[in-house]
């Protein structure tokens, strides 16, 4: 599983992409993004409000896991 974070998460994290071996147990992308945050716990409460990509389409976390197990993570946008 290789998870690709921006802006804030990169922070947190310490990288900017992160694998995880995922073995055969994570089916969906909401599966995928509990591993990233057990992996990872300083991300746990902001992947709460992130939304999710795999190439250029949007993925919820229902959908199952991407062909390529490439997940872009993108934190939310705030302006005015």
């Amino acid at each position: 599983m290789v998870f690709e974070l921006f802006a804030s998460l990169e922070g947190l994290a310490g990288t900017r992409t992160c694998e995880i071996d995922a073995g055969g147990d994570i089916c969906t992308v909401g599966d995928a993004l509990a591993l990233l945050a057990r992996e990872h716990p300083k991300l746990a409460s902001a992947l709460e409000r992130c939304a999710c990509a795999s190439g250029d389409a949007i993925v919820r976390r229902a959908d199952p896991l991407p062909a390529d197990r490439r997940i872009a993570v993108l934190p939310p946008v705030a302006g005015g």
